[in-house]
């Protein structure tokens, strides 16, 4: 992993913004569903998506929430990372055990450390750092709408919404692999 990051980094430093910038000041929602799928909605762009179906042991449901929460995150900082570039980023996620994890860095979880990594690289290619906080699951409406598939009802909550979805990256691209 960080081979591959050095071979790519220019050498400066990393010195942030002092301002934290909440995902709710970037406009930034990410959900996902158990059931269904998964969503995010950042400044007029968003993602939605039904579960990979090569997704290690969805079909055996044995994933547990905290990396179907994790899972979205991960997928808006690999589309909209390069625009976070000197920020601290406050995810807000209706997970404790995910907030828990996003604050620590690490789980014990392998398939949730993939994530992770793939969260970290992210953050150190794009130049930002990450924090969370929970939020009630009430008051992520949107990206609810998106990780539930009801497109009609994320079109009523976010009217400045472009027309068509950022397309989501691939499960190679969101799970970290040694290289």
């Amino acid at each position: 992993m960080w081979l591959q990051f050095l071979s790519t980094w220019n050498g400066i430093n990393m010195f942030y913004e002092s301002h934290l910038t909440s995902a709710a000041d970037m406009h930034l929602f990410t959900d996902a569903s158990s059931t269904i799928g998964f969503g995010g909605f950042y400044q007029g762009k968003w993602f939605c998506d039904t579960w990979p179906t090569d997704l290690p042991t969805i079909s055996d449901k044995t994933l547990s929430i905290a990396f179907l929460e994790l899972y979205p995150i991960v997928v808006s900082a690999v589309l909209w990372g390069k625009g976070w570039y000197k920020k601290r980023i406050l995810f807000h996620c209706d997970n404790l055990a995910s907030v828990i994890i996003l604050t620590k860095g690490r789980s014990k979880d392998p398939i949730i450390m993939k994530l992770m990594r793939r969260l970290v690289m992210c953050a150190a290619k794009f130049n930002f750092a990450f924090y969370s906080e929970h939020v009630p699951g009430k008051m992520n409406l949107i990206a609810d709408s998106l990780s539930r598939l009801q497109m009609n009802k994320f079109h009523q909550l976010a009217p400045e919404a472009e027309k068509a979805a950022t397309p989501c990256p691939t499960l190679e691209e969101i799970i970290w692999t040694s290289q």
